[in-house]
């Protein structure tokens, strides 16, 4: 039996190329999730069933910067100009992956300033096309 390692250092995310490393101090700064099911079942009042699959049911990834860091900027770079982006997810200690393709930066999220503390620059993303490995 091997222990897995999803620590920071071993979590490689780029967008458009670029690597972010600057994550803010949210407990979890990377999620993704399904958009859609993959799968839908109607079911009939007599007892049948039909089956509908998506063939791209989408991924849509939230991630959390360190505010005033120069990833935040990136990204909000990216976000400002309407960019189309991809992305890219290695867990190194799990040997997991994803690759998404055909995105937008959908939102930036709620900013927190001037108190005694400050909360994380939050952007998601929507991805049409994902493929994706799990360890």
């Amino acid at each position: 039996m091997s222990l897995s390692n999803f620590s920071n250092d071993l979590t490689v995310v780029t967008i458009n190329g670029r690597q972010i490393q600057d994550w803010g101090e949210t407990a979890t700064p990377y999620t993704d999730a399904p958009i859609d099911p993959q799968s839908q079942l109607r079911r009939g009042q007599g007892g049948n069933a039909c089956r509908m699959d998506r063939q791209n049911p989408g991924r849509e990834v939230n991630i959390y910067l360190n505010p005033g860091s120069s990833d935040s900027a990136y990204v909000q770079g990216l976000f400002n100009s309407k960019a189309n982006i991809t992305l890219t997810f290695t867990q190194i200690g799990t040997l997991e992956t994803a690759l998404g393709s055909e995105g937008i930066i959908a939102n930036d999220g709620q900013r927190g300033r001037a108190g005694s503390t400050i909360t994380d620059d939050q952007f998601t993303m929507h991805f049409n096309i994902w493929e994706a490995t799990r360890g």
